[in-house]
């Protein structure tokens, strides 16, 4: 779940699958565009406060680095760095470091977090849509 909501959907095809596919299934369980756009609406919403409580707990139950597990024998460095959700968050650190010295720009800190946040929307509201049209409600 942490991999659907925090890489970037136009990067990740996979995840845009997966948001079309449980918003396709919903669409096709409501029967309806309207329950379409609610399932929806609410699945996405569901993920985020699932994804927020866990984040709360962390800091509530305490951050013990000690306490992960160490790295499987025969992995790199290399490998971890392989993995989307970190070359994606690295990428953007990265553009955001490199954006310019000439001032801090609220647009180009904002813009990447509203991608994040609409995208995911609007692909599980669509297949939704079309999902309550292949199985319309009797």
């Amino acid at each position: 779940m942490v991999n659907a909501l925090l890489l970037n959907p136009l990067n990740n095809w996979v995840m845009v699958a997966i948001w079309a596919g449980a918003g396709l299934l919903g669409g096709m369980i409501a029967g309806t565009k309207a329950g379409a756009f609610v399932v929806g609406l609410v699945t996405w919403f569901c993920c985020m406060l699932i994804l927020a409580f866990c984040v709360v707990q962390l800091f509530v139950g305490g951050l013990n680095l000690g306490a992960l597990p160490p790295i499987p024998p025969g992995t790199s460095i290399v490998d971890i760095l392989s993995i989307p959700l970190v070359k994606s968050a690295i990428g953007d650190v990265l553009a955001l470091i490199a954006g310019g010295g000439g001032g801090l720009d609220p647009l180009s800190l904002i813009l990447p977090m509203v991608i994040y946040l609409v995208v995911p929307i609007i692909v599980v509201t669509v297949s939704g849509i079309i999902g309550a049209t292949i199985r319309k409600k009797e």
